[in-house]
């Protein structure tokens, strides 16, 4: 047991050691940095309290079910290409992959919108593809979610956490 707490602590002072040897490289320095950021929108999940259940999306209820589903996702300005829809989409970083969600009013409104979208590509018929890479297209309810890049577990991990849906307002 003695030996075991030994070599625990050797090996924190030697990582402490590496990281402090580190402490200039950019790749180590964005990677705190975004450990920050994700570490602060889990925070504000966690501290805010749940929405009303309404039955529809809006931006915070997206990202707490990420939260909660451990994907880690935080707010990026920097959206890749994408299809013109009546609304604005929502930006998320999860991991590497970027997820763009369009919230609509109510599922009338998506359903007009996502009956035009061909669900291979996540783009409306017509128009050009502005994807770099294949695109995974989610709708639920008054959303359309569609997540760029990201490995085929994390991809399947959105995809489920959206899927689920949300609970029904009381009646």
């Amino acid at each position: 047991m003695r030996k075991r707490t030994l070599a625990n602590s050797a090996l924190a002072v030697s990582g402490a050691l590496l990281l402090m040897a580190c402490g200039d490289d950019p790749r180590v320095v964005r990677a705190a940095k975004a450990r920050q950021e994700v570490e602060a929108v889990a925070r504000q999940v966690s501290t805010t309290p749940a929405p009303p259940a309404t039955g529809r999306w809006n931006e915070a209820q997206l990202t707490r079910r990420l939260v909660n589903a451990g994907l880690a996702p935080r707010a990026d300005d920097s959206l890749p290409s994408h299809p013109k829809l009546p609304v604005a989409p929502v930006g998320l970083r999860v991991g590497k992959a970027h997820l763009l969600a369009w919230i609509f009013a109510d599922s009338s409104a998506r359903s007009r919108v996502s009956s035009t979208i061909d669900t291979l590509t996540a783009i409306p018929k017509g128009q050009a593809n502005p994807f770099a890479e294949p695109p995974m297209f989610v709708v639920q309810n008054n959303l359309i979610a569609v997540l760029v890049g990201g490995s085929d577990r994390q991809r399947e991990r959105v995809r489920l956490a959206i899927e689920a849906g949300l609970p029904a307002p009381p009646r």
